[in-house]
């Protein structure tokens, strides 16, 4: 007899602040809440393909601990972003990570020079052994939970769903940032970072069967404190409204909803692993009991859907 409910979790893009996500999956791991198929946008992504490959929660957090501490991590920093910190000598000095310095070049133009020159600030070579490190080079179909990879072609402009073909590949076409790291080339298609268009793969993660949807968003708020006294601040203002209205849009498919609190964690400072993690559970401890009540409902709801074949059928 088939599950009466297919459990599906939709893991959101966020950069360093979807390190949460280890969190989430920590708690229903400990709830146990069984996870049946798992969809994943950017760095939702790649957890999700750490995960799906090995379910043990343990052996994801460790993985990723390893490889925020690793050279591959540290080596992914193009020449045009060198900059050092600056600390006090009291102070412990930190690395401040490839995606906080671009941030901070942005500001002063460089960034823009950059993209007039090059396809991307960050090589297709470092950002394979970045990816490489994480995920095992196996085909998609291989992992032990069905995964989803939602990318965005440039070309046809539409949402691609990858659940077949290389899983790196996948992986680097969804996190692939638009103008920080280069395109992927699959089949005939230049894929980029999925989060441009399924911030939260909900639908796909519906599609591929799931009974019940857990929507995991852990993006950045509006932040109404942002300067609008500029063009180039209007033009981001809007985009990020675009985006944040889509993704309102979808989440509204997903029976439930974990928003864990990292408000105080930018996307760009992968510094933060343990606060991550703690976040992501606190957020998903508040939700066990209603996800356990809708799965109960759904069970219910479906056995009574189902043709009577016997006395000893539901047993």
């Amino acid at each position: 007899m088939a599950k009466l409910c297919r459990i599906g979790l939709a893991l959101g893009g966020g950069g360093a602040k979807g390190l949460t996500h280890l969190g989430v999956l920590a708690a229903l791991e400990r709830g146990k809440i069984p996870v049946d198929l798992v969809a994943g946008t950017s760095m939702g992504a790649l957890v999700a393909a750490v995960y799906t490959l090995l379910p043990r929660c343990d052996f994801v957090v460790e993985r990723f601990r390893s490889y925020l501490e690793s050279k591959e991590f540290k080596k992914t920093n193009p020449e045009f972003l060198h900059i050092h910190n600056h600390h006090n000598h009291d102070e412990t000095p930190t690395f401040e990570g490839i995606f906080q310095r671009f941030a901070s070049f942005i500001k002063k133009g460089i960034f823009y020079s950059q993209s007039l020159t090059k396809r991307a600030p960050i090589s297709e070579e470092n950002f394979a052994q970045n990816i490489n490190f994480l995920v095992d080079d196996v085909e998609i179909q291989q992992t032990q939970i069905p995964l989803a990879i939602v990318a965005l072609d440039l070309k046809s402009a539409e949402e691609v769903v990858l659940r077949k073909g290389s899983l790196r590949k996948a992986v680097s076409a969804s996190c692939a940032i638009p103008g920080v790291l280069p395109p992927v080339r699959i089949d005939d298609r230049e894929l980029v970072d999925g989060g441009w268009i399924d911030r939260v793969p909900v639908r796909p993660v519906r599609e591929m069967g799931a009974d019940l949807v857990i929507a995991v968003d852990v993006a950045e708020v509006l932040d109404e404190t942002e300067d609008f006294t500029t063009g180039l601040g209007i033009v981001f203002r809007t985009n990020d409204i675009s985006r944040c209205a889509l993704s309102q849009l979808q989440l509204k498919e997903a029976d439930v909803v974990i928003c864990p609190n990292i408000s105080d964690v930018h996307w760009s400072d992968f510094g933060h692993l343990d606060t991550c993690i703690r976040r992501g559970e606190e957020a998903t401890r508040t939700k066990l009991d209603e996800i356990r009540s809708l799965i109960k409902r759904k069970k219910i709801k479906k056995i009574f859907a189902l043709p009577f074949r016997g006395p000893f059928f539901y047993s």
